[in-house]
């Protein structure tokens, strides 16, 4: 069995779960447009998703540009 400290304090957050608090309801409330939603077929099929972009791309390209360059400067020598 729950010491009563412990079954007082349960009792205080279900309690305080179920009660309303005006300003933090006032804070929530908001007038930004909600997002576009997909249906479920869309969303398993994968239309209608953009391809990420790989952050790797542009110092992987210029990496291989360098490589690139010393193999000539290798390859006149």
């Amino acid at each position: 069995m729950l010491p009563d400290m412990t079954r007082a304090l349960a009792l205080i957050l279900t309690l305080s779960a179920c009660a309303q608090f005006p300003e933090v309801d006032a804070g929530a409330r908001t007038n930004l447009p909600t997002p576009s939603l997909l249906p479920t077929d869309q969303l398993i099929a994968g239309t209608d998703q953009t391809i990420p972009v790989d952050p790797l791309a542009g110092p992987v390209s210029a990496l291989k540009a360098r490589a690139a360059a010393l193999r000539a400067l290798d390859s006149t020598r």
